[in-house]
């Protein structure tokens, strides 16, 4: 079955997906590595973006693992993205499901978000420093052993200058990616959403939140990016459809192919105004909140309503994002238990005009600062939209 995705990075891994097959041996026959290697190896050379850079004489017996295969026969770079996975790892980022303790850190080991629906939710916050893992220094083997221990696990951390003790245990849990308020500011209605993960399942979230902005009337649109790694593109389009109604059936985002496979080029368009369903807003005007770790279909959203709303009426916050103007196409092959993610086009806006591999400048530059907890008026990087929302420029 051949599936086509847009989206991958960080610390939650978020796919894209339409529809297609593709087959590559008897229905009852159980691959093999050996020829799963080969028909991966054949994909390289024909719908891969850079294909005609791909070796053509490859010593398979050096690749045990699927992602040693990927690693080994991407053009690197400039992609760094392509990758493998198992089935019952994609069914379960599909459906927001994992295991873990639920929380993002940064290399201080510093919290910088807690999943809401996380053993972490409601005992971690944004802004602690994690100090021990079970009374030992803290480091990535320490905590990477307690998540797949599955035993309840010490955490002593640095709150507000006091140490802390905290007992979690990893679990398998489900998990949200959105948060939302709307935030009152000189007669202005603002509405902020955090958004992580274009998943599947974010689309209904997606949905609530927007039509509590649209029967609040807000005036100005925060959507926080900063940790939002990428995602399907049909929830990407859905956003874009959710900001503005103003360009029913005008082309959002166009997948570019390579030469070989020009029939798979695709366009994500505006709703049409019969299919639109009331709670679509029309902003003229957009803040995004980014990082480094905003990624594909973030960067995807942002670039598309570039022409429609102007480079200036659309304001981005924080820091550089990541980079990844390219999408992939995934496939299975009947047998195997594994997915292929290949890179196989660029994603490019209704100008024809793709984000750069160096990633989206930033309008105002701002570092993300944990001291704050995320939509605080207070935290940086949504004080300076703020800012900017009652100024109209950036803070000095």
């Amino acid at each position: 079955m051949r599936t086509v995705l847009y989206g991958f990075l960080g610390i939650i891994i978020s796919l894209f997906v339409t529809s297609g097959c593709s087959v590559c041996c008897d229905e009852e026959e159980k691959l093999s590595f050996s020829k799963e290697k080969k028909e991966v190896h054949k994909l390289f050379l024909t719908e891969y973006l850079w294909s005609d850079q791909v070796a053509t004489a490859v010593d398979y017996n050096q690749y045990t693992t699927p992602m040693q295969l990927v690693n080994g026969l991407r053009v690197n770079p400039p992609d760094k993205w392509s990758y493998a996975l198992t089935q019952q790892e994609y069914e379960a980022m599909q459906n927001q499901e994992t295991k873990g303790f639920g929380f993002f850190y940064n290399q201080n080991y510093e919290i910088l978000n807690v999943i809401d629906g996380s053993p972490a939710q409601n005992k971690l916050q944004r802004g602690d420093r994690i100090l021990k893992i079970n009374d030992q220094n803290i480091t990535y083997e320490t905590l990477l052993s307690a998540k797949e221990s599955g035993a309840s696990t010490l955490f002593t951390l640095l709150r507000d200058g006091n140490s802390i003790d905290i007992n979690l245990t990893a679990i398998d849990y489900g998990y949200t990616v959105t948060r939302s308020r709307i935030i009152e500011q000189n007669g202005k209605k603002i509405g902020y959403i955090q958004y992580d993960s274009f998943t599947e399942s974010s689309s209904q979230e997606l949905e609530a939140v927007f039509t509590t902005f649209k029967q609040n009337e807000i005036n100005e649109l925060v959507v926080d990016l900063r940790y939002n790694g990428g995602g399907l593109l049909y929830v990407a389009s859905a956003l874009l459809d959710n900001i503005t109604n103003a360009y029913p059936s005008q082309r959002q985002l166009y997948l570019d192919w390579n030469d070989n496979y020009e029939s798979n080029n695709a366009d994500y368009r505006f709703e049409s105004i019969d299919t639109q369903d009331g709670n679509e807003l029309t902003m003229q005007k957009v803040y995004f909140l980014v990082t480094k770790d905003s990624a594909s279909a973030s960067e995807a959203v942002i670039n598309a309503l570039v022409p429609y709303l102007g480079s200036n009426n659309v304001i981005t916050i924080g820091n550089n994002t990541h980079g990844k103007p390219v999408g992939m196409g995934g496939v299975t092959f009947k047998g195997s238990d594994n997915y292929y993610f290949l890179i196989n086009f660029y994603v490019k806006n209704n100008d024809g005009i793709t984000t750069s591999f160096d990633g989206i400048a930033p309008t105002c530059s701002v570092e993300d600062n944990p001291a704050y907890q995320l939509g605080d008026q207070n935290e940086t990087m949504l004080a300076t939209a703020l800012y900017y929302i009652q100024n109209g420029n950036c803070p000095n």
